[in-house]
């Protein structure tokens, strides 16, 4: 009965840590679940089986139901015009579960693996599997060989697939860092095209402030040195300026984003966060947004209006709420079809991993967000 109870637990800790919501989130950010061939990956495959001598080599990436071959030599009928399979016929999966290699010499004598119907059915006797890591650190499958016959896998056969394995590691992690760039460049064009709108709100706001050109000037010089402020803190490379190993606290980075926004009575609070560069990155591309579209729509586009921004963390994750009130209805809607609003989704739900809910009343917008913890620290 103890033995049964074991194993068991382990199914259940395997399972638990294939469904892990950040290994798959990982996963997810690659694009290449379901994806067509690649060259690059491939190539790497079918060197893995010319080096080791072995018929069959795959490029597998392991989700919580099944096994999907992003490349793959030496595969024969359905499973090859598949190219997947579910985890009941996956040795792949024991690479991340365990985030180790899987050596396995005969799996029909194996007691990790001899009860998997690939054996059987897809003839799968000797294998040899290494973990694929995303750019975050991530198992997101296994680069292996197999053979039909039983095999002494060698210390060379091994080598050969970790050196392998770390190129394709090397092009995950570019492909993420172009991905990234890609998507601050055209957050740079957004935001230069709303800087102008923005800039014009300030004036106007200023001269119906200020009671001579000096104060007028003082105000809208203080405004965009505070806009030029936030928008250093979100650098191409995805670092920060002016913080002790590039953190970020979080009611710092919120009141220096909404500095610059005239109207409106502001209220920030919440416990003390510190978010790590690419989280502080998410944020303040988020809370951008949310501020530019409030300047143009909602609450900073009327003195009378009011916005207030909190946060409180609970178990594992970060909630965060954003409030907007106007005294009379809004006439004018956001748009959930624009630039803006895919990037405060992508930012929410991509770079941090958490959701986002938004609510159109009639005197404002509410947007709520969770995050987990620890997407923070990233």
């Amino acid at each position: 009965m103890d033995g049964q109870g074991n194993a068991a637990d382990g199914a259940s800790e395997g399972a638990t840590r294939l469904t892990d919501p950040r290994r798959l989130a990982s996963l997810a950010a690659t694009n290449l679940m379901d994806s067509p061939h690649e060259e690059v990956f491939d190539r790497a495959v079918r060197l893995a089986t010319q080096l080791t001598g072995r018929p069959v080599g795959l490029l597998s990436l392991v989700d919580g139901e099944r096994q999907f071959f992003k490349a793959q030599v030496g595969l024969t009928g359905d499973v090859a015009k598949d190219r997947e399979t579910p985890l009941s016929h996956s040795f792949c999966q024991h690479v991340v579960i365990d985030g180790a290699p899987l050596i396995v010499k005969d799996a029909r004598d194996d007691p990790r693996v001899r009860d998997n119907l690939a054996i059987d059915d897809l003839g799968v006797v000797a294998y040899l599997g290494v973990p694929v890591h995303g750019p975050d650190g991530e198992p997101l499958g296994s680069f292996c060989v197999i053979d039909g016959h039983p095999h002494e896998w060698s210390a060379a056969d091994l080598q050969t697939l970790e050196d392998l394995t770390a190129m394709i590691e090397t092009d995950l992690k570019l492909r993420d860092t172009v991905a990234q760039r890609d998507l601050l460049i055209s957050e740079m064009n957004h935001r230069l095209k709303n800087i102008f709108t923005l800039i014009g709100g300030m004036i106007r706001q200023s001269a119906r402030d200020a009671s001579d050109p000096r104060e007028m000037a003082e105000q809208i010089t203080g405004r965009v040195q505070a806009l030029n402020a936030a928008h250093s803190l979100v650098l191409p490379d995805g670092g920060t300026r002016g913080h002790e190993g590039g953190e970020v606290a979080l009611d710092e980075l919120a009141k220096t984003v909404l500095a610059p926004y005239p109207g409106a009575q502001k209220i920030v609070r919440g416990g003390k966060v510190m978010l790590g560069p690419k989280a502080a990155v998410a944020f303040a591309l988020s809370l951008h947004e949310l501020a530019t579209n409030a300047a143009k729509y909602g609450a900073f586009s009327d003195i009378l209006g009011k916005v207030e921004l909190d946060w409180n963390v609970a178990e594992d994750k970060l909630g965060l709420t954003w409030r907007e009130e106007l005294p009379q209805t809004l006439q004018t809607t956001t748009s959930d079809e624009g630039f803006g609003s895919r990037l405060l989704q992508l930012n929410v739900e991509a770079q941090l991993r958490g959701t986002l809910v938004r609510d159109m009343t009639p005197n404002g917008v509410h947007v709520t967000l969770a995050v987990p913890i620890e997407a923070l620290i990233d």
